[in-house]
């Protein structure tokens, strides 16, 4: 080998170590891009319960620990959104199962022991109208419950009954967290329903 082929050989050689290393590197710096992964297939079901007396989880609420999207929600408290033909700002959000073991009462409506639904109905600029949360009895079927693991645009049962509704907003400025978190907090004869979702917060009352 000629020294003249000898200097090629160790160019080579530096040029395919410096090319391994710089691959290697940028993998490192970007292996979320290769595996994106849609968090909304990752939700679960999710409880929170509370007992009343001597009733055992009188109030129980169950949920999807949704991924926050600001702008999503943002179609949702506005009512605007044209990006998606109104998709989201067009359609009910069962955002939670309301099981009750003992009687309650919300807004002065008297609710039954049973199944319900905690819908929101996005809010409608052209009529003025702010956002709506509803509870609306319902029948589970098999499975228990109308949530679907994985499933973030499941449908309002077709059987939900609107017992009572009462128009909402959620304030801004919490802490912001990355998913729906919902907690039932127990206070002599009420039970509130604490929502967190991003930086928004809604709390709504039952009396037991």
């Amino acid at each position: 080998m000629t020294a003249h082929t000898k200097i090629l050989a160790r160019l080579f050689a530096a040029c395919a170590l410096v090319a391994l290393c710089a691959a290697a590197a940028l993998a490192q710096e970007q292996p979320q891009g290769e595996t994106r992964v849609d968090k909304r297939k990752l939700t679960t079901v999710q409880t929170a319960a509370v007992d009343s007396g001597k009733t055992k989880n009188a109030v129980e609420v169950r949920y999807l620990n949704l991924p926050w999207g600001e702008a999503t929600f943002g179609y949702i408290e506005t009512g605007n959104d044209p990006r998606n033909q109104g998709y989201y700002a067009g359609r009910t959000w069962p955002i939670a199962h309301l099981k009750l073991a003992a009687p309650a009462t919300f807004e002065g409506k008297r609710l039954a022991p049973g199944d319900y639904a905690i819908v929101i109905t996005p809010a409608n600029p052209k009529e003025n109208k702010g956002m709506l949360l509803s509870i609306a009895s319902f029948t589970p079927g098999e499975g228990g419950t109308f949530l679907k693991a994985g499933d973030v645009f499941v449908d309002t049962p077709k059987d939900a009954n609107i017992i009572v509704s009462k128009p909402i907003k959620f304030d801004k400025g919490a802490p912001a967290i990355d998913h729906l978190v919902i907690e039932t907090v127990r206070t002599g004869h009420n039970v509130w329903l604490k929502f967190h979702y991003g930086d928004r917060t809604l709390t709504e009352k039952l009396t037991m």
